[in-house]
């Protein structure tokens, strides 16, 4: 199995990493987030950019400040309305925003997949030292296909899938998993995947043992439903999983 690694951060089979959301609608807010998560025990940041109220306005120097306030690696992430976030997605002004981010050193983009053919310019200019994420989230439903739907994921130009599904019921939490279980052990890619809402809140605990190598959970705020907060999560794992 590949080994997830964004920035310095590094998953094991013993621990998968753990990513909490910025999720503020102001530059201030941003911040004060920002601050928190960078004494939080968490391994990586993902900044929502989608819930900036002034989303136009963000600048290198801006997407810097916080890179260097976290202390942590950033995930780079405009959610579109199309998969759940919160901003309509404007060709331009997106690929302008992500060269933005790699501008000011982030260590990964989260791109979803159907906006990979719209954003072959932006792909040519990420070096190789920051992580593409493909993702693809079905809000509504399970699909029946998942390993295949994985499958073809693993084919796209990136460097890491992301899977979020909304389970009807506790058969699609375990089908999610054991997917995951049966692609991630071939994979050349590493998996991240996930059930959302309070039914798939166990493919967020116990994912890593079936090949997800990261998880979402909250410290300010909640990017999706079903996040657990980090210390519920730990405590839940053990102390044999505390971050190092």
């Amino acid at each position: 199995m590949v080994r997830l690694k964004i920035g310095e951060a590094v998953a094991s089979s013993e621990r998968p990493l753990i990513a909490a959301p910025i999720t503020a609608s102001t530059w201030q807010q941003v911040l004060q987030e920002a601050d928190i998560l960078s004494h939080s025990a968490i391994d990586v940041v993902e900044w929502r950019i989608d819930y900036l109220t002034r989303l136009n306005e963000l600048t290198v120097d801006h997407i810097r400040q916080v890179r260097q306030t976290v202390m942590k690696p950033v995930i780079f992430t405009w959610r579109t309305l199309a998969e759940g976030g919160n901003k309509q997605y404007h060709a331009d002004m997106y690929e302008r925003i992500y060269l933005n981010a790699l501008a000011a050193g982030v260590a990964a983009l989260d791109i979803e997949i159907d906006l990979l053919k719209d954003q072959k310019a932006l792909l040519k200019q990420v070096p190789t030292n920051v992580q593409i994420i493909g993702s693809k989230h079905y809000f509504d439903r399970t699909p029946h296909n998942l390993v295949q739907a994985l499958n073809n994921m693993l084919m796209l130009p990136t460097d890491i899938v992301k899977l979020a599904v909304m389970p009807q019921s506790t058969s699609d939490v375990d089908y999610l998993l054991v997917s995951t279980k049966q692609v991630a052990n071939d994979a050349a890619k590493p998996l991240i995947t996930m059930a959302m809402g309070e039914m798939g809140m166990p493919s967020r605990i116990l994912g890593y043992q079936f090949g997800s190598q990261l998880t979402f959970a909250t410290v300010t705020g909640s990017s999706a439903p079903g996040q657990v907060t980090v210390s519920a999560l730990l405590q839940k794992w053990g102390s044999n999983h505390d971050v190092q």
